[in-house]
């Protein structure tokens, strides 16, 4: 089995509770996703995508060992994608549930070693392996108390041309695994490079007037209410005269376009703001008939009276 040579990246995805109901972990699957695009993107020809591994991507490149500048250049692209992309999703998001809440909470690390490497195929099916591989997965689980960190293993930066200036502040540190032994490596937090992440353009604010609300009381806790009222693709379940929905986009965000079909007309349906705060959410939306020539806002206000009326 030949091996080569190769430097080894692991930018991992952490935050997402495991105790999470299924509609949660639909959502936070549909999130990581979108995460694990938005890193793969800003990678772009640097390194090859070898797995998806979870809330992790396995990044390899082959060849001469990128200088540590190099390296510490594309884990800060990549962070920077990463947080724009997340905070993006945290802007649009029309969802209260425990996933997208946690949208605040997720984190980026980044794992980089150096290490000959063998290529197992299977099929079309191709997976690198070797023990440098297990040491860059067992460094994913280490002491160091942060979230959020570049570490660059000794072995790596033996074969990597060092930071002249400038750059991060580094800290020598090591691990002992069993049957591994000791490894040493640095690592610099990422915590001031969060603060510099890029904010995504902030959100239009929509039309609003004094015109009087509708008041209905309803025996459900008010979550379950709005989570019905949000889900615009099952609303042909229950809303009279609706006998479809198409849509651009598989989840419901701010922006994304919802096409409602009616018998003698098609009501264009786009979400505009979900604001949460503890017992009340207000949710807006515009709304386009075309065929009446009329635009709307609804704006809807879910306030709990108790747990099981609002």
């Amino acid at each position: 089995m030949a091996e080569t040579n190769a430097t080894i990246l692991i930018p991992d995805i952490s935050g997402f509770t495991e105790f999470m109901t299924s509609t949660e972990l639909s959502h936070s699957s549909f999130a990581i996703n979108m995460l694990i695009e938005a890193i793969i993107k800003a990678v772009d020809n640097e390194f090859e995508v070898s797995e998806i591994e979870g809330d992790a991507v396995l990044l390899i490149r082959k060849g001469i060992t990128p200088s540590q500048k190099q390296l510490q250049d594309i884990c800060l692209k990549i962070f920077d994608a990463f947080h724009f992309q997340r905070k993006w999703m945290q802007q649009h998001a029309v969802c209260p549930c425990r996933a997208c809440l946690a949208l605040i909470d997720l984190t980026l690390k980044f794992i980089v070693h150096h290490g000959p490497l063998a290529e197992i195929k299977v099929g079309r099916f191709t997976k690198q392996s070797g023990p440098e591989m297990i040491v860059a997965h067992r460094l994913l689980k280490n002491a160091i108390k942060n979230n959020e960190y570049l570490l660059m293993t000794e072995k790596l930066l033996e074969h990597a041309v060092p930071l002249e200036t400038g750059g991060m502040d580094w800290i020598n540190s090591f691990e002992e695994y069993p049957s591994i032994g000791k490894v040493d490596y640095r690592f610099a937090l990422l915590n001031d490079a969060r603060k510099k992440c890029p904010e995504p353009p902030a959100l239009e604010d929509y039309y609003k007037d004094d015109t009087p609300y509708f008041e209905k009381e309803i025996p459900a806790n008010f979550r379950d209410v709005y989570m019905v009222m949000m889900n615009i693709p099952g609303r042909s379940e229950w809303m009279p005269g609706l006998e479809k929905v198409e849509q651009d986009m598989l989840h419901v965000y701010v922006g994304s376009v919802h096409y409602c079909t009616f018998e003698n007309y098609q009501a264009i349906v786009s979400p505009l703001r979900m604001i949460f705060s503890g017992n009340r959410i207000i949710y807006a939306e515009s709304c386009h008939i075309k065929e009446i020539g009329i635009n709307l806002v609804h704006e809807y206000i879910f306030d709990e009276i108790d747990e099981r009326n609002c």
